[in-house]
């Protein structure tokens, strides 16, 4: 493992007293290279103020959220009332979808749970182009940039986010430092629970841009134990034409094993 401290994050550093550790892990590249992908993971750990990266030139480049940008849109909806709650139904029009858990009513969690993206576009559109701006910009996502149609930029538009700002993101939903209320935190935190046992708790979105140029596969969150974020994680990976949503997963649960993060099976 290679220690390093990324240019991008050389005035904070500077800056803080006790500055974090950074530690390249050229060793997770095999479990990429394995599938045939090319990619980037992220590890921070709160605990000992370590961060943990394969490839810290990815890790700082942007990339299009996709449904990962749905845990800011949830926080925005439920801020600005385009969201009322977590029992909300959004009703399915009955039209085809692409995928086949779309065809029906969704709630918040479901809809976070099955990345429906008609849902979030509803959602958008309530919130209008002005609103959203201000919110994206109040949350410091990415680099702030709608552009691109109020109901696809975070698919298809200008948005952009790096692993780094993806784990910066959660680390400051987490720790209560972003601007919005307790109510939203919580709702959102509750619906991006994948896991829960009585050791741990794993909270998570996947996102997948299926593009030509500019595709990517995301997997974002973070591990708690007793209660407290031992570790907040981003991966990504191209091209997406390869291995599918649940392999990604699989890919970066294996480098959170082997990082001692989750428990090994």
């Amino acid at each position: 493992m290679k220690r390093f401290v990324p240019p991008l994050f050389s005035m904070f550093v500077a800056a803080a007293a006790h500055a974090a550790e950074w530690v390249e892990v050229p060793a997770w590249k095999r479990h990429f290279a394995a599938r045939g992908i090319a990619g980037t993971f992220v590890l921070f750990e709160p605990c000992e103020n370590r961060w943990r990266v394969l490839d810290p030139d990815r890790a700082r480049r942007g990339f299009l959220p996709a449904s990962t940008f749905e845990i800011a849109h949830a926080l925005i909806g439920l801020e600005t009332g385009a969201l009322a709650d977590e029992h909300e139904i959004f009703r399915w029009d009955g039209t085809p979808k692409p995928v086949d858990a779309w065809e029906r009513d969704h709630t918040l969690d479901s809809g976070m749970r099955e990345s429906v993206v008609w849902m979030f576009q509803e959602v958008a559109r309530r919130v209008g182009k002005a609103r959203m701006r201000e919110w994206v910009g109040l949350l410091e996502y990415g680099n702030r940039d709608i552009a691109g149609g109020i109901d696809r930029f975070w698919v298809q538009g200008s948005l952009r986010i790096s692993a780094v700002e993806q784990v910066e993101f959660l680390r400051r939903l987490e720790e209560g430092r972003l601007p919005v209320g307790p109510r939203a935190r919580r709702l959102v935190r509750e619906a991006l629970v994948v896991e829960r046992t009585k050791d741990h708790v794993l909270r998570a979105r996947t996102g997948t841009v299926r593009r030509s140029e500019g595709g990517v596969g995301w997997w974002v969150g973070w591990v708690e134990r007793r209660g407290r974020p031992v570790a907040y994680f981003a991966m990504n990976a191209t091209p997406v034409a390869g291995p599918s949503r649940e392999a990604r997963i699989a890919l970066s649960r294996e480098i959170l094993r082997e990082a001692g993060v989750l428990p090994r099976p």
